[in-house]
């Protein structure tokens, strides 16, 4: 029996939390983190580390969130103020949790949607997901993009879902920022991800302290100047380092 189910479209975004009513936000500088985070299956060392890492930032975006009776739980005591929008992949049937992707902000997006993969994993069948939030940020729409990227499929179907992405970003004519894991375990891979969203415009950062020997997990902005963009190596609490963010609006 198959031990999980694939909700239909209109039950795959939810909300948990409630952020400020106003969508305008009045600042040029954003703190961001970007953590494939495990399903926070390392519970000892997550909570604390999450905490840590996450506090006081603009915007988390979360791949292999959860909403289960633990990250939820942190959310809810530790960023109360926040509003978080997940788009979730499937659900277990053992205990009705679901995992996607999410992102956090103390702010409420103007615009969310999300896009499924058309193609699923090998052996798992699960389809991947891609989070798309509209934020107002001092006077600019600034695009929010938190994606999971097939992992266990041909290369044809890996690029035809980056593609989905790249047409979903199109329309959006200002910032931007793309980030997530994009499974890129091979050149071929990672060149083909970097063609296409180079031609939105988008530009791949270079992390500071990054010792990945398997770089998985990417950031793509436009219209930001890149004041901070670092891995954290020391950070061991999932199979993924966070990476933490300060870019600043171009006017």
């Amino acid at each position: 029996m198959i031990p999980f189910w694939i909700p239909p479209a209109e039950k795959v975004l939810i909300k948990l939390g409630d952020g400020e009513v106003a969508p305008v936000v009045d600042r040029e500088v954003l703190n961001i983190c970007v953590w494939n985070v495990f399903k926070g299956s390392r519970v000892r060392l997550f909570a604390n580390d999450f905490k840590q890492l996450c506090q006081q930032k603009d915007f988390i975006l979360l791949q292999e969130a959860v909403v289960d009776s633990k990250m939820p739980k942190i959310w809810a005591e530790s960023f109360a103020n926040y509003e978080w929008h997940l788009a979730q992949s499937f659900h277990y049937k053992r205990d009705f949790s679901s995992t996607g992707v999410a992102i956090g902000s103390p702010w409420k997006p103007s615009q969310v949607d999300f896009i499924r993969t058309s193609t699923r994993e090998l052996y798992w069948l699960t389809p991947k997901l891609s989070l798309f939030s509209q934020y107002e940020v001092s006077g600019q729409k600034v695009l929010m993009v938190c994606t999971h990227v097939l992992n266990f499929v041909t290369l044809g179907a890996f690029t035809s879902s980056l593609y989905e992405i790249a047409q979903k970003i199109a329309p959006h004519q200002g910032p931007v920022i793309l980030a997530g894991d994009f499974n890129t375990w091979n050149f071929k891979r990672y060149m083909i991800m970097k063609s296409i969203f180079r031609d939105l415009n988008l530009d791949h950062l270079d992390l500071e302290e990054d010792g990945r020997l398997l770089k998985l997990d990417h950031v793509f902005v436009r219209g930001f100047e890149v004041l901070k963009a670092q891995v954290h190596p020391k950070i061991v609490s999932s199979d993924h380092f966070p990476i933490e963010m300060k870019l600043k609006l171009r006017a």
